[in-house]
């Protein structure tokens, strides 16, 4: 054990264990520490707000996808009641539907990411309405200024999700999970 910690020892230190390696001579370590300057960060151009501010923004998320249950399928639980009582998920599909049929927006399948054509789009809609909407999917960059403290989300993707339900033992409808609609770019909007 003893050898080992010598080994330590001698590891550490330069001279056979008169100096550490990194200390410089004693008359130069006050001007040296006096000298120190830490600049801070530079943040690439590219990584900024939007237009709508020039503060420099830090990108802490590039991209993030989450999903977003945007109705209570618990009526017991209150919180969740409350939490999406001021969604209107219908207005939100309505206008990104709308978007999608006047050529604004263009559809994309949620699995290979390839266009789809709008009777795709048609035919999905025969299959559920909108109002059967209940989960929305964003994908979205996030800014942090540090000197505004002001936290930014722009969001980039929306896949819009229908619920799909299937009748417990009892007879009544339970979710049993979405099935993805498709996903529009926002940032490819004409």
């Amino acid at each position: 054990m003893a050898g080992i910690a010598l080994m330590f020892a001698a590891a550490c230190t330069n001279d056979g264990g008169k100096q550490p390696v990194d200390t410089p001579p004693a008359d130069t370590t006050a001007k040296a520490e006096a000298e120190i300057v830490i600049a801070p960060p530079t943040i690439p151009d590219s990584e900024t707000f939007y237009a709508f501010d020039s503060t420099k923004a830090l990108v802490v998320a590039n991209p993030i996808s989450y999903d977003v249950t945007t109705k209570c399928y618990n009526k017991e639980d209150e919180w969740e009641q409350e939490r999406v009582a001021n969604t209107n998920t219908v207005a939100i599909a309505n206008a990104i539907f709308q978007a999608v049929y006047k050529g604004r927006l263009t559809p994309y399948d949620y699995v290979s990411e390839e266009p789809m054509p709008l009777d795709s789009v048609k035919a999905i809609e025969k299959m559920f309405t909108r109002k059967q909407i209940g989960k929305i999917m964003f994908t979205e960059k996030w800014y942090f200024s540090e000197a505004t403290l002001t936290f930014t989300k722009k969001v980039e993707q929306i896949t819009l999700g229908y619920e799909r339900m299937v009748a417990n033992s009892k007879g009544e409808k339970e979710l049993h999970g979405f099935k993805p609609a498709f996903l529009v770019k926002l940032n490819e909007a004409k």
